[in-house]
């Protein structure tokens, strides 16, 4: 099924989305220096991810994609329990693919969920999630990275 606002279409992801994922990924990180983050902190954010930490979520339809024409702008990505991930390409904020794709992930994070839904954001976003009612829980930092790589620090979420 496919929904359309403002000319965005949204669509589940496919495996063949895992690159267009990944370079939306990037270049969100690339634009975010040097405010809230650190240069280093943004220049060590990618080391080590691939297309290929994409692909299991893009094959199983977790993630929304969102899409002005052919070209994908942004996507979410929500779980029982927790949105995952939102991203907006820099050029395509503004323009209600954020809310609409923050709906699909949210949706998602309902299913099959009783309890309140949690997100760790990154600073910037957390403007952005609190306009839904979200309330900040605590700081946090993004896992999952080296003890060789500065920390991205982040906030916890719920709603």
């Amino acid at each position: 099924m496919e929904n359309r606002s403002l000319d965005i279409s949204y669509r589940r992801s496919q495996k063949e989305d895992a690159k267009a994922v990944f370079d939306l990924v990037s270049a969100s990180v690339a634009a975010l220096t040097p405010k809230p983050y650190a240069p280093e902190v943004v220049a060590s954010w990618m080391t080590g991810r691939s297309v290929a930490d994409y692909v299991t979520d893009c094959q199983s339809q977790e993630i929304w994609i969102a899409q002005a024409g052919d070209a994908p702008i942004g996507f979410s990505h929500g779980v029982p329990g927790e949105v995952v991930r939102l991203f907006v390409a820099a050029g395509q904020t503004g323009k209600g693919a954020g809310i609409a794709l923050f709906e699909r992930a949210l949706a998602d994070a309902r299913t099959d969920w009783d309890g309140p839904v949690t997100i760790e954001a990154t600073l910037n976003a957390v403007p952005f999630y609190k306009r839904f009612g979200f309330v900040e829980i605590g700081p946090s930092v993004f896992g999952g990275r080296g003890p060789e790589l500065p920390a991205i620090k982040t906030i916890v979420l719920k709603g």
